[in-house]
C-alpha cells in the first residue's frame, strides 16, 4: 500500500468513505445539512420534478429513497454534477411522427412494433413504430448536467447530505435525519 502522503486529499477522503462502507456504517456521515438539502431537492434543484422519494413527487426518474445506501459522498456528488450518459435501461429518445409531431422522453417499454415514452411532465405516449418518421436515441444523460454550476458547493453538500439521510420504513418521514 502506498504511503498516504502520495495520495491527494480527495483520494484520502475516498478511502475513508470506502472503509466506512466496509464497516457497515454506509457512506460517510451526511456531508451537509440534510434539512437544507431537502429544501434544495424539492425547491431550487427541482430534483422532485423527475425523482420520487418514498412516494413523494413524481416518478419520471428513478426513486431515490434508497439511492445513497452504500455510496460515498464523492460518488453521490459526482452522479449529481457529472451524470453518466443514458445507457441500458435508462434510455431517452426523440420520436418524430409522420405528421411532424416531435415527442421526447424516457423509454419505458419497447418492442419490434411500438415504443412507450414518458415525457418530462409524466405523460405516457404509446407510439407505433410504423407511424414514426424518425426515432433517435439520446446519448445525453436523462438528467440536467449543470448542477455543478447551478448549485453552490455548500448546496451540493446539503443535497448529498439529504440523500444520505433518507430513511424509508413503515413509519418514517422521507428526509428524516438519522
Amino acid at each position: 500500500m502506498p504511503a498516504f502522503r502520495e495520495l491527494g486529499s480527495e483520494e484520502i477522503q475516498n478511502v475513508v468513505d470506502y472503509l466506512r462502507v466496509l464497516q457497515g456504517a454506509g457512506a460517510a456521515s451526511p456531508t451537509g445539512h440534510p434539512k437544507k438539502g431537502k429544501e434544495i431537492f424539492f425547491g431550487a434543484a427541482a430534483c422532485s420534478t423527475c425523482h420520487t422519494v418514498a412516494g413523494q413527487a413524481v416518478f419520471v426518474g428513478s426513486d431515490l429513497s434508497t439511492y445513497a445506501r452504500g455510496l460515498t459522498s464523492a460518488e453521490i456528488r459526482k452522479a449529481i454534477t457529472d451524470p453518466a450518459p443514458s445507457a441500458g435501461r435508462a434510455r431517452t429518445a426523440v420520436a418524430t411522427t409522420r405528421d411532424g409531431q416531435t415527442l421526447s422522453g424516457a423509454v419505458r417499454n419497447e418492442d419490434n412494433f411500438s415504443i412507450q415514452l414518458q415525457s418530462g411532465d409524466g405523460t405516457f405516449h404509446f407510439l407505433l413504430k410504423s407511424d414514426l418518421d424518425k426515432l433517435e436515441y439520446q446519448r445525453l444523460p436523462p438528467m440536467p448536467t449543470d448542477y455543478g454550476q447551478k448549485l453552490s458547493p455548500e448546496e451540493l453538500d446539503d443535497l448529498v447530505g439529504y440523500l444520505q439521510s433518507i430513511k424509508v420504513g413503515p413509519a418514517s418521514d422521507p428526509g428524516e435525519e438519522q
